[in-house]
């Protein structure tokens, strides 16, 4: 009798065990899509440069008012936190290129603290942009700049979609901190 308790307790220990791990699982969302913008430094930078990466990818633009400074300060907190990883990056794509120059992108990451190429700032034609956020990315992007999405948006390293946040909620970027902290277990264990 006591032998049979005893395999039901583990029995039962392992199935919460079980369900426990896959409550822990991010999502899978969707492929990130495929495109190619302009970094801050004047180089290409395309969806190949998430694979092999956690990344943290954002939509600002550098004249914002609005939600932009309170997001950036997000990602800085985000980007100063995890210096000592190369394997965590972060990716903010404007929504103003036609100010956000390649020039104006290098000043703005400057005045952030970026001082590696773990935070990269894109610009590229408004139209790809555009589709990459509303079509690739699954975010508002139809009255750009003012109309963009505040999400941050967690990518895994092989390039899927796994979770958005809020980048203006702290409680959000604490479940973020977390979620990171799961992928790139995953990342260190491989």
């Amino acid at each position: 009798m006591i032998e049979r308790r005893y395999y039901i307790a583990i029995g039962l220990v392992l199935l919460i065990s079980c369900n426990l791990n896959l409550q822990e699982e991010l999502p899978v969302i969707k492929t990130t899509p495929s495109f190619q913008l302009i970094d801050q430094d004047n180089r290409a930078f395309t969806d190949k440069n998430f694979l092999g990466k956690i990344t943290v990818l954002d939509f600002i633009f550098t004249t914002c008012m609005g939600p932009c400074p309170i997001m950036a300060s997000n990602m800085k907190s985000l980007y100063e936190q995890y210096k000592k990883n190369d394997k965590i990056q972060f990716v903010s794509i404007t929504v103003d290129p036609q100010y956000d120059n390649q020039k104006i992108l290098k000043e703005y990451s400057e005045n952030q603290g970026v001082s590696d190429s773990r935070w990269k700032f894109l610009t590229g034609e408004i139209d790809s942009i555009k589709t990459i956020s509303h079509d690739g990315f699954l975010l508002f992007a139809d009255d750009l700049p003012i109309g963009h999405s505040i999400k941050f948006v967690l990518i895994d390293d092989k390039k899927r979609i796994r979770k958005y946040y809020n980048g203006m909620d702290l409680s959000e970027i604490k479940i973020l901190k977390k979620d990171i902290k799961k992928l790139s277990t995953h990342l260190i264990d491989k």
